[in-house]
């Protein structure tokens, strides 16, 4: 099969072909091309903006968990503030004591303060007390003030043989401790 194409034929083909080409290469040149570069362009920030959005998620859980330790640690403070006070509160100290002591039948002959001494985050302030009544209920006594809220210590109990009177019958033992409470001085 041969084809006759005249040269005016063949012209116009050439220049169909030219026009074509040009067409393409126009297209590619300055829309393609454009937009594959604007696509690649956009899905490298895709990856950067998917990193920081995994980044910041996890900076978010990381902080949730750090605020749960914060409460945490706020609630276990004001635990450890009412166990360690940071005032004195003589007044309120005497009464617990007193209370206390008459809760179980123990007679506080004498509450002195003592010196308060100090150490590098608490202070010591220490009482001796002068007691009387029974055995064991100085031992309750002793128990309920070590369950107290507040940190008390008792120390140097000394415990002699009591005779028991007619307002005290049960009275079988005479006491002097010196009991120690604390105070948070801070930091």
């Amino acid at each position: 099969m041969k084809f006759n194409i005249s040269k005016e034929m063949a012209q116009k083909i050439l220049i169909g072909v030219l026009m074509s080409g040009l067409v393409v290469y126009s297209y590619s040149q300055y829309f393609l091309m454009p937009t594959l570069a604007s696509i690649k362009e956009n899905k490298k920030k895709i990856e950067e903006l998917s990193k920081r959005v995994d980044e910041l998620e996890r900076r978010a859980r990381k902080r949730d968990k750090l605020l749960a330790e914060i409460a945490e640690a706020e609630a276990m403070w004001a635990i450890l503030k009412a166990k360690l006070p940071e005032q004195e509160d003589l007044p309120s100290i005497l009464r617990v004591i007193d209370k206390i002591g008459r809760k179980f039948r123990l007679k506080v002959q004498t509450i002195t303060p003592s010196p308060i001494s100090g150490a590098e985050l608490y202070n010591e302030i220490p009482f001796s007390l002068a007691v009387t009544g029974a055995y064991h209920d100085v031992a309750m006594f002793l128990e309920a003030v070590g369950r107290l809220e507040r940190i008390f210590h008792a120390r140097d109990l000394n415990l002699s043989a009591g005779s028991p009177t007619t307002e005290a019958p049960w009275t079988s033992v005479s006491g002097n401790l010196i009991l120690v409470t604390f105070q948070y001085r801070g930091s």
